[in-house]
């Protein structure tokens, strides 16, 4: 066993848990412990670890709450002694879900969506607008773009509702990284795998074969092409990854590559986890990406027609439905301002409608509208910025924010 991760009795201590190898080792550790052992007790010490990813962490989710549930099993965790990593196992969900006796569930709404469980359409349909709202709030991108990850991050949490046959669901995580404008999901279950699903023996030919186009289910609909296309996106993104853990195969691809890796490793995943990191500066990404049979797909209804547009077609932020959270601060005026710059793009106009906001606070209105001001310019801001049912002291904050930051132009404060 790696040095990265140990067993005493029923205690597993981690040092690192970085790569889909620790992710392995820590799943088997956790079977050893349970199944061979017998403990109904575990305690996961993460003391002494000094780093974490949400690939290799977000898989071990389901797998801890189907133990948890399908036999009784006990999980207990230690945390990092390391502040910024006890801090990041709480904004991500992993405290609540190793041991939710002593850790709620995250509200955290910064760079990225904590790990959260669904199991049905519904609660799939909330989980996906948040990474989508994230996405759209903390990266430079553009609706094709984002229309690109928007089908790609659906397909694979559909896949886990529709054929993993998980008895917990899946378990989903983002993060939007700023400095290299790129968002990245894991889409994880506890499920039978895609060798199994599949109906093939050999887990890296069914690994291969899930992403190759035309292994499909229903070709006049595309039904099938999930990974296929999920896969495209990443490896035609900007440094784009995509890896999937299935049962005995994994399944690797970094953007300077290629082709993907497939092989078989002697310790199993007991579901799938698939991850998906994707860049947003391709702005061909979803006609490069989604070509099936030769032909170019164009999803239906995507998140910015269901989100922002009227029956007219005209785009429109409702700031109490849309911006609630944000009025108040700076960084929520971050989110706001860069929601409004992914929508406007080079051409749009759009509507902001301040109905039922009695006042937002200066700093926020300088963040979006001063900043907004200068970055457009006088002209543009006019003819492509419209807001509506704006109060007095709502108007007068904006005005002086807006003075105030053509005075100081756009630079770091």
């Amino acid at each position: 066993m790696a040095k990265e991760i140990s067993r005493d009795h029923n205690r597993i201590k981690v040092a690192e848990i970085t790569r889909g190898s620790d992710l392995r080792r820590m799943s088997a550790t956790i079977h050893q412990t349970v199944e061979d052992r017998g403990y109904t007790e575990v305690i996961l010490d993460f003391s002494k670890c000094a780093a974490a990813t949400e690939a290799a962490m977000l898989p071990l989710m389901p797998l801890i709450v189907h133990w948890r549930e399908s036999k009784g099993i006990g999980f207990s965790l230690i945390e990092p002694d390391s502040y910024e990593l006890r801090r990041l196992f709480w904004n991500t969900n992993w405290s609540h879900f190793i041991d939710p006796g002593r850790y709620s569930e995250s509200g955290y709404t910064g760079t990225h969506v904590p790990a959260r469980q669904y199991h049905t359409a519904d609660e799939m349909g909330e989980i996906f607008e948040s990474v989508l709202t994230l996405i759209l709030g903390e990266l430079e991108t553009n609706r094709a773009t984002v229309a690109a990850v928007e089908w790609s991050l659906g397909e694979v949490m559909d896949n886990v509702i529709s054929h993993a046959e998980s008895p917990v669901g899946g378990f989903v995580q983002a993060t939007a990284y700023r400095s290299s404008n790129r968002v990245e999901f894991v889409v994880a279950d506890a499920g039978m795998g895609i060798a199994r699903s599949m109906r093939i023996e050999d887990p890296v030919r069914a690994l291969t074969a899930a992403i190759t186009e035309g292994v499909t289910r229903d070709q006049s609909i595309n039904a099938g092409n999930g990974l296929f296309g999920s896969y495209r996106v990443a490896a035609l993104s900007e440094n784009g990854q995509f890896e999937i853990h299935s049962g005995n195969g994994v399944l690797y691809y970094d953007r300077p590559a290629n082709e993907p890796q497939a092989r078989f490793l002697k310790t199993p995943f007991g579901g799938t986890s698939v991850r998906c990191g994707i860049g947003l500066n391709n702005p061909d990404l979803l006609h490069e990406a989604l070509r099936f049979k030769g032909r170019p797909h164009v999803p239906l209804y995507d998140v910015i027609e269901r989100r922002f547009e009227n029956h007219e077609g005209t785009l429109m932020i409702t700031v109490k439905k849309d911006a609630a959270r944000d009025i108040g601060s700076r960084a929520g005026g971050r989110r706001v301002r860069q929601l409004i710059e992914n929508l406007l793009g080079k051409q749009n106009s759009i509507v902001i409608d301040f109905e039922g906001v009695g006042v937002i606070s200066s700093s926020f209105a300088d963040e979006v509208f001063g900043r907004l001001f200068v970055a457009l310019g006088p002209r543009a801001f006019m003819t492509r910025v419209e807001m509506r049912n704006v109060g007095p002291t709502v108007e007068g904050l904006i005005d002086r924010a807006i003075l105030q930051r053509t005075r100081l132009g756009n630079g770091d404060d």
